[in-house]
């Protein structure tokens, strides 16, 4: 933008501006993203798990270092076979900001 003369960075910001403006009205009156890449609101803790370790781009055995525990701890912990103990329910609290009311409810 800079390669402009003066006169001509000012006209070329404004049209940028307007531009901008443009698309933001139409993304607020219209779905931009389709329906099925929605992603819902997590119903279990393994679900909350899993959204958080897409959220920060990590694999299983990355949250489970950052948890503190073991990859097979997390791995049983996400299918069901094993419950989530007073540890590391604090752990999901203070590392991923897991409310622990849902914790306990789901736990």
């Amino acid at each position: 933008m800079n390669a402009f003369s003066d006169g001509e960075n000012a006209t070329n910001d404004a049209k940028i501006t307007e531009l901008a403006k443009a698309i933001e009205d139409y993304e607020d009156r219209h779905v931009v993203m389709p329906m099925p890449l929605v992603i819902k609101k997590p119903e279990t803790l393994p679900d909350v798990i899993e959204l958080k370790m897409f959220e920060k781009k990590m694999k299983r055995k990355d949250m489970a270092k950052l948890l503190g525990i073991s990859d097979t701890r997390l791995s049983e912990v996400m299918h069901g076979k094993r419950k989530v103990n007073m540890e590391l329910a604090k752990r999901l609290y203070k590392t991923l900001g897991v409310d622990p009311k849902f914790i306990l409810e789901k736990s």
